[in-house]
């Protein structure tokens, strides 16, 4: 049966071409009848999203990072570029286009630090985004604007830049992380 299964596939591939001499014409392998559906996916008449980084590109360094916070993290395996790539899709879906960079770094003790930048064209479009962003509380110390819970996260804007830095301290993460935030976020806006 798995046989005759195999050669019925060939079969179909190979009935796929006719032989109009040079040239080969492609013939379809199943009826597209307005009332027959095909088992074939119909391909998509978009292109796929865009990855817009592999990665962290020099953003933030191991050794910036564990300066800023005082944990000894280095650069996590994996590069982050399915996750870079949602931040990018996240920003087109507001009518925005920005370069996104992802660092993510952490040990084995489960401390982590996970640093993305959103670089736009221009100020106007970081600046539209920044509007967007309600659920934190105004702080300074860093970039031109900064919002954070003091503990794990902080954003920070300078330009046509937003930084997002997330930390988990293992030994004490509800604990106020505010310095080591806006630490790591200077760093981050250097080179944003």
């Amino acid at each position: 049966m798995k046989r005759l299964a195999a050669a019925l596939a060939a079969a179909l591939l190979l009935a796929g071409c006719t032989d109009d001499g040079e040239r080969r014409t492609p013939m379809p392998v199943a009826p597209t009848g307005a009332g027959e559906a095909s088992a074939l996916p119909l391909p998509s008449p978009s292109l796929p999203p865009v990855v817009n980084s592999d990665g962290c590109q020099g953003l933030v360094t191991a050794a910036q990072v564990q300066k800023a916070t005082g944990l000894p993290v280095q650069a996590s395996a994996g590069d982050g570029a399915a996750a870079v790539a949602q931040y990018g899709q996240a920003v087109q879906s507001l009518g925005l286009n920005a370069r996104a960079r992802m660092c993510p770094f952490g040990n084995g003790a489960g401390d982590q630090v996970t640093v993305v930048a959103l670089t736009f064209p221009d100020a106007a479009q970081s600046q539209k985004l920044w509007t967007t962003i309600k659920s934190l509380e105004a702080v300074g110390g860093v970039g031109e604007a900064a919002l954070s819970d003091k503990s794990k996260t902080l954003l920070a804007r300078r330009g046509k830049a937003i930084v997002a830095v997330y930390l988990v301290a293992s030994a004490a993460p509800d604990a106020n992380h505010l310095g080591q935030l806006q630490s790591v976020a200077n760093a981050a806006l250097a080179k944003a």
